[in-house]
């Protein structure tokens, strides 16, 4: 690979840490600059075919049709809460619970958002928590933060496991041929086996890393947002953030141990819901003065209305329960086969784009985002919504979506594009392959580090833990070959850097920061999730250098 060939590579990631990160530019002007930018880099230096190109746009375009869907129902649902006054009493159950705005975010980043997310996956954790924690009174780019720093390590089993039990086997088998056929056999036959045996690496190695979230999520929660700007207001609660993180990490442990990937960040965060909010509510573990010091300025966002209809008092149940039949629905559509059968026949195809061999899909009823709407509607009649409050609630979130649209429709097809130029005049392996292989080559002797970076780095431009596990898991699994270490370990490094990179990716952080009325700020977002990122990877790659594995 020559300089230009390896700047080109580069050109998706260095346009985005140059616009979006640097220069602080919204990520609907940074996005479409990058789109740009790295399609010149593909048509001019990596001699990428045209046709191609175009038609990755086009993918591009129709697969960000998923991400939007579910940004807007999530804003939508927000929306709906605002003007029906269902915010008030969702507000009163959480001070109940505990006025501490620490404690607020890991019972809903942490718990309820690994529930979440191992429920539905698709980024939706952070769509729903930051916003119920700017209902709580937390400044919208703080909830952003903490929201995404918090939707980390239950990605590993994130939509009923799809990142290892779809997503590595995906990567291990590419073009018919199964690199890990004897590792199979070791384990059943099957790669449900030797799935279940990679995430019980990464479970153990989360069982330090992960069990630490909590406590780093109310360090800059406390550290960047507070009006003292103290990270050892964040440190008091160390005890209970502590035992939040291992109350999620030691069931799902238990759960993959015995049950499999599928179902660790379902059933752990609920059985750390049943454990951490009794002991919220009683004030164990907690200091005597709750913390809710916020700096003056940052406390409501940009779109912030005031309610036309008069609030109606409403039950718990009542107003939680849009979110509870959310939470049954993502459930029910992924583990009832009947159910998620007829749901994923309304699929809406297209192949042969621009005629090539790439193809996209939407599948209608089966993304979050259809789910969103319908306990929007559903609200509507459970709140007696006024028609001027449903008006408003809807005609707000379509307003607020311009911005997202842009980004999305920009950095969608920017992966599109980088991830489908093995097709070139270069005679290379596509951008990212490339890279991972120049790192492999290059950096074989501290791979346990720069694995999960590898991780980050798919999850950071494809915006998925399952396709950065896709992309790289052939990878991971030839230089634990070559360099002689442990197959599984390499693997689940791999996996917890997907997670990691959950935190900063583009898509995620487009989205977060739409729900809370912050579109434009991105920037501001990844400078505080990447430290948190690189960081959750290098104790990662640490512990698997001392361990070893199994």
């Amino acid at each position: 690979m020559t300089i230009l060939q390896l700047l080109a590579s580069l050109t998706p990631i260095i346009s985005v840490m140059v616009f979006l990160v640097l220069m602080r530019l919204p990520a609907s002007k940074a996005m479409p600059i990058s789109m740009i930018a790295t399609g010149l880099a593909a048509i001019f230096i990596w001699q990428m075919d045209t046709q191609l190109l175009a038609a990755s746009v086009v993918e591009g375009l129709l697969s960000a049709l998923t991400p939007l869907t579910i940004i807007f129902g999530a804003v939508f649902l927000l929306n709906t809460l605002k003007f029906s006054g269902a915010m008030d009493t969702i507000r009163s159950g959480f001070t109940n619970i505990s006025a501490d705005a620490r404690v607020q975010v890991v019972i809903i980043c942490w718990l309820f958002g690994s529930f979440i997310e191992g429920s539905a996956g698709f980024g939706t954790p952070a769509a729903i928590g930051a916003p119920l924690l700017v209902l709580l009174g937390v400044p919208p780019i703080a909830a952003a933060v903490v929201a995404l720093i918090g939707d980390s390590t239950a990605v590993s089993f994130g939509a009923i496991g799809l990142p290892v039990l779809f997503g590595m086997e995906q990567g291990l088998t590419e073009g018919g041929v199964n690199m890990a056929a004897a590792q199979f056999a070791e384990h059943g036959g099957t790669f449900v086996g030797y799935a279940q045996f990679i995430a019980k690496h990464m479970i153990t190695i989360d069982l330090v890393t992960g069990s630490l979230i909590p406590l780093v999520m109310v360090c800059v929660l406390t550290g960047f947002f507070g009006r003292n700007k103290s990270i050892k207001e964040g440190l008091q609660i160390w005890k209970f953030a502590i035992f939040a993180g291992l109350a999620f990490t030691v069931p799902a442990w238990l759960i993959n141990y015995f049950a499999g990937p599928e179902f660790p960040s379902v059933i752990g965060s609920l059985v750390g819901m049943a454990l951490v909010i009794p002991v919220a509510r009683k004030g164990w573990l907690l200091p005597s003065q709750p913390w809710c010091d916020f700096s003056e300025n940052d406390n409501k966002s940009d779109d912030e209305l005031a309610i036309d209809q008069t609030p109606v008092k409403f039950s718990q149940i009542a107003a939680w329960s849009p979110y509870i039949i959310m939470a049954a629905l993502l459930v029910l559509s992924r583990v009832v086969g009947p159910f998620k059968s007829w749901l994923t026949s309304f699929n809406i195809s297209w192949t042969g784009l621009l005629g090539t061999d790439l193809k996209a899909s939407f599948a209608t009823f089966y993304a979050p985002g259809i789910f969103f709407v319908a306990v929007c509607l559903f609200g509507f009649v459970l709140f007696k919504m006024k028609p001027k409050a449903m008006k408003q609630s809807f005609t707000v979130s379509c307003k607020s979506m311009l911005p997202t649209i842009i980004s999305l429709g920009a950095s969608v097809p920017m992966v599109k594009i980088f991830l489908n130029s093995g097709d070139n005049g270069a005679g290379l392996a596509s951008m990212p392959v490339a890279l991972a292989d120049l790192l492999a080559n290059s950096m074989g002797a501290v791979w346990a580090w720069v694995s999960p970076v590898v991780g980050i780095f798919g999850a950071f431009l494809s915006g998925s833990a399952t396709f950065s596990n896709m992309m790289f898991s052939g990878l991971q699994y030839s230089v634990a070959d070559n360099i002689g270490m442990n197959h599984a370990l390499v693997l689940a490094l791999q996996g917890i850097g997907a997670n990691a990179g959950n935190m900063m990716c583009v898509m995620n952080v487009v989205a977060a920061a739409t729900v809370v009325g912050m579109a434009g700020r991105e920037s501001e977002i990844i400078r505080k999730t990447m430290p948190i990122a690189l960081g959750y990877a290098l104790v990662a790659g640490t512990i698997a250098t001392i361990w070893g594995g199994f």
